[in-house]
């Protein structure tokens, strides 16, 4: 309990800060809050996990990413490869079966359990460099990006 009013009073600020910042705003449009802080960690695993091929079926195809772009998980031989818009393929492991990062890139894939679900979309959520988007973007910068199926 101690622990939740702590995170609670941490996040306060943020969380006024952005109700602030809307309520100029028209309901029915968006508004994009900047949160900042530590950037989650990538990096591989010190075990992989074995991924069958009747597994990663269930998450493998074509999804439509928030911003727009496509996002396609497929499997060559024993490897699985993502490629995000028209990037070129890169090579994923995977963490866990339905939890994939980037062999050579900064890249976290993390598909939510099929069936877990009561729609029958499939849904993931991808972490990766800004720069993979935008040439523009700060070299340290990740983005957080939903996808579906």
């Amino acid at each position: 309990m101690k622990r939740m009013l702590i995170g609670f009073a941490c996040l306060w600020p943020a969380i006024s800060a952005a109700q602030a910042t809307t309520q100029g705003q028209p309901a029915d449009t968006a508004a994009a809050v900047r949160v900042t802080g530590q950037p989650e960690r990538i990096s591989l695993p010190p075990q992989r996990h074995n991924v069958w091929y009747e597994e990663f079926d269930a998450v493998a195809g074509d999804y439509k990413l928030s911003n727009g772009s496509k996002m396609s998980l497929s499997m060559w031989g024993n490897r699985m490869y993502v490629r995000i818009g028209k990037e070129a393929p890169l090579q994923l492991v995977a963490v866990s079966p339905y939890v994939f990062v980037g062999r050579e890139r900064p890249i976290k894939i993390v598909v939510e359990e099929p069936g877990r679900a009561d729609s029958s979309r499939m849904h993931a959520t991808v972490l990766l460099p800004a720069r993979m988007l935008s040439s523009h973007a700060p070299v340290d910068e990740y983005t957080t990006m939903l996808a579906q199926r």
